[in-house]
């Protein structure tokens, strides 16, 4: 199998992350945080250190506290649904944003009667900041969130630029660093980010059930989830201090093992170097290939993940991402990617969505050159004989 969904997960892991949850699983599975015995205080203080590490990665000593939730869109939905909202309050997101923050906004607006906005696009796609300035003068921002990466095109977004704007109103701003953190030097005093969202399965490299946020010290959030945390039982409310009064029920000790684990291996490891050695390869050769039409980072490669989408002319996107499968067992993601506004600016209607390849470290020369081969030759008789629910499907 030639893996190139890392947009999705990052697959395989490291073997040091494998042999945590192998480890934590058979001799440390407890719960942290509710007992005074010598396993659940080892647990305890592997969570007070994966945060400590977390801390460092972003360089917040001092400035922020961290949040473990199950998974980062949790994490997005207790920021977002947290917030104080009132009718007629003005939120701002980038078109580049995922589900897990359009959607939690979208019911905010038909609950609260908020105004929710999407930031404007110059005609290459990329953010226009001088545009955004235009709108919060004229609706000043509430809460504004931007993607720190685009899961459908790799686009670096400008989020700094917009939050630092969005900062002469005093709006909440928040951070989907989803596709960014490890990957990307974030550190927390250049970001004005109020709250940063991570995801530990995609670019920190974990295992699923771990991710979370950073929270600015100072910055309060009314709790959206409670229930146990082994803090004051005895009461019927959530402690009232950050970041423990957001973490409810029982932490998944096994994944956040594995975190530990991928933090410390990220150490000696070069992400984005590997993703900037792959991504202009494949554009440039995808270019290359009649019919093939690529939706390429508006600010260049210096300012491009490694996540491609492309399109194949006469085939929906679903239908190229079987035949990769088929022909080479080759796994690339194909639809809208849970992102539903920015295909509207990429115009990719007739394709329904886009096939979008995306890399890791593990990803080799060898890995893009069998993809390319492939789509070099597509050809409509090699839909013959998969399933008609497949290439119909869209996610």
């Amino acid at each position: 199998m030639i893996y190139l969904d890392n947009g999705a997960t990052t697959f395989p892991k490291p073997d040091c992350v494998y042999d945590a949850v192998d480890r934590f699983n058979r001799t440390a599975a407890v719960n942290a945080g509710r007992g005074a015995y010598k396993a659940a205080r080892a647990a305890t203080q592997m969570i007070r250190d994966v945060k400590k590490e977390l801390i460092s990665l972003c360089d917040a000593r001092g400035q922020a506290e961290v949040a473990l939730t199950p998974s980062v869109t949790i994490a997005l939905n207790q920021i977002i649904l947290g917030q104080p909202w009132k009718q007629g309050m003005h939120a701002y997101i980038s078109p580049y944003e995922h589900n897990a923050v359009s959607r939690p906004l979208e019911l905010v607006r038909q609950r609260k009667g908020i105004q929710v906005h999407l930031l404007p696009l110059k005609e290459d796609l990329s953010i226009d900041l001088e545009g955004a300035a235009r709108q919060f003068a004229e609706n000043p921002p509430s809460f504004v969130c931007c993607t720190a990466v685009s899961n459908v095109t790799g686009y670096v977004l400008p989020a700094s630029e917009v939050f630092r704007e969005a900062k002469k109103y005093g709006a909440f701003t928040c951070l989907d660093a989803a596709q960014a953190m490890g990957l990307l030097r974030l550190r927390f005093s250049e970001l004005r980010a109020d709250c940063v969202a991570f995801a530990g399965h995609k670019t920190l490299y974990s295992t699923f059930g771990i991710a979370g946020f950073f929270i600015r010290n100072g910055v309060q959030l009314d709790e959206v989830l409670t229930g146990g945390n082994g803090i004051k039982s005895e009461t019927l409310t959530m402690p009232r201090y950050m970041p423990e009064k957001m973490e409810s029920a029982s932490m998944d000790t096994p994944a956040i093992a594995s975190l530990q684990a991928s933090l410390e291996w990220l150490k000696t490891q070069h992400p984005w170097e590997k993703e900037a050695e792959l991504t202009p390869y494949l554009v440039a050769e995808l270019k290359k290939i009649p019919g093939v039409l690529v939706y390429e980072s508006p600010d260049g490669a210096d300012r491009q993940a490694g996540v491609v989408s492309f399109n194949v002319e006469g085939f929906r996107a679903n239908e190229v991402a079987a035949i990769l499968d088929k022909e080479a067992d080759i796994c690339v993601r194909a639809g809208h990617h849970c992102a539903a506004y920015i295909h509207r600016f990429l115009k990719d209607k007739p394709f329904d969505g886009t096939v979008r390849v995306s890399f890791s470290v593990f990803t080799t020369r060898a890995d893009v050159d069998a993809l390319l081969n492939v789509v070099r030759g597509i050809d409509r008789e090699q839909l013959k004989g998969i399933d008609q629910q497949i290439l119909r499907g869209n996610c």
